[in-house]
């Protein structure tokens, strides 16, 4: 397996953390979006990351699917169960998270992709309210010991980490380890987790 991307993507990470945890082994090959746009066309013509390349050769994107897919190949995994409320419950913090993601990402390319003179500043508050009500939906479940993390972490857990340590290295003020403290404490108990810290983000 080949994951395309840098661990500076939450997305790319959050499948990189999951390889990890899980024993699969794969090649990173590192590739920027900002950089190597053609060099990740040839994996996928959207240019967009995270890809994975499989061993027969078949390219998957998006990296809700590319996670599904390999988490169905694994019997007895414990990420993600295969039906049921629990595996719901899952899908919808990952669902939350992925989408205050998506958020983010529009704030940090707004300014990027436009003239100054063109950049709605309004648009970017409704944007970032929209990431800090993500982050309190979160705050909520994990108040409620929704995300134990540690080494009984689910894809939840995981996703909502690597989500977490990407906000406060992008947007610390609205990250707000003093706003938000049991996602603070989630990321706290699974950094330290091999399978996080063989996926470091790049500078």
């Amino acid at each position: 397996m080949i994951l395309v991307g840098r661990y500076a993507s939450p997305f790319v990470r959050r499948v990189g953390v999951s390889l990890q945890w899980l024993g699969v082994p794969y090649e990173h090959r590192v590739l920027s979006t900002a950089k190597d746009v053609e060099a990740i066309r040839a994996f996928n013509p959207m240019a967009k990351v995270p890809v994975l390349v499989l061993g027969d050769g078949e390219h998957l994107v998006d990296s809700s699917a590319i996670l599904d897919s390999v988490l169905e190949t694994i019997p007895g995994q414990r990420l993600l169960p295969a039906s049921g409320r629990e595996r719901l419950r899952i899908l919808q913090v990952c669902a939350v998270t992925t989408n205050a993601l998506d958020k983010a990402i529009q704030i940090i390319y707004e300014p990027l992709k436009r003239p100054p003179e063109k950049v709605h500043e309004p648009f970017l508050d409704s944007l970032r309210g929209q990431v800090s009500a993500g982050l309190a939906m979160l705050e909520g479940i994990a108040t409620r010991g929704g995300l134990p993390g540690g080494d009984g972490s689910t894809l939840a857990d995981i996703t909502v980490a690597v989500g977490w340590r990407f906000l406060t290295r992008t947007m610390p003020q609205v990250a707000d380890k003093m706003e938000f403290p049991h996602l603070a404490g989630l990321s706290a108990r699974c950094e330290p987790l091999a399978a996080f810290m063989a996926c470091q983000p790049e500078a």
